[in-house]
């Protein structure tokens, strides 16, 4: 899955839990954060001789290991609720990993498999057979579910994903849904 599709499903799975916007914000980046061993991408293009992003791609976030490290710095940072956000900064971090278990198979046919004992043992991978590409059908249905989830709590709770970038912008939607669409109906 691409990581808009992981921090989507990460809000939303603290949006109904999770009351203060911290340790949402906390939660959605936990679900995110696996993807940091694919900045090597970056390096690679502007070096142009690298090969970083294929050397650590899914060994250095997608473990058992980063996931408690990941959930450990979440509850540092939280202020409140500290065990349920090591629990679920600990399960988005695990979904992330089954989401590209099964959904992010390179346009190559290339599967990324993921190393879930590294640093321990980096022989030890999981992989499936029936992994689908990144942009398969299914990936952009489940970003259809997940976007539709966060238009639920739009409307229903006046909050959105976007509170993960900024209080303020989460707020401007609401006054431009307010000044544009509210006055009309």
């Amino acid at each position: 899955m691409s990581p808009g599709s992981h921090l989507l499903f990460s809000w939303l799975t603290a949006a109904e839990i999770i009351k203060t916007r911290r340790e949402r914000v906390l939660i959605s980046i936990s679900g995110v954060a696996p993807d940091i061993d694919g900045l090597g991408l970056i390096v690679d293009k502007i070096t142009g001789s690298t090969n970083l992003y294929f050397q650590y791609h899914h060994y250095v976030g997608h473990s058992i290991f980063s996931a408690l490290f990941i959930s450990t710095l979440a509850t540092l940072f939280a202020k409140s609720q500290k065990i349920v956000v090591f629990l679920l900064s600990f399960f988005v971090v695990h979904v992330h990993i089954f989401c590209d278990l099964i959904g992010s198979k390179g346009p190559d046919g290339y599967q990324w498999p993921i190393y879930y004992l590294h640093p321990l043992n980096s022989k030890y991978e999981l992989t499936w057979a029936g992994q689908w590409e990144l942009n398969a059908w299914q990936n952009k249905v489940i970003m259809l579910f997940l976007l539709l989830g966060c238009v639920y709590y739009a409307v229903t709770k006046k909050i959105t994903f976007l509170e993960v970038f900024s209080s303020k912008l989460n707020s401007e939607i609401f006054k431009m849904y307010t000044k544009y669409f509210a006055k009309r109906t």
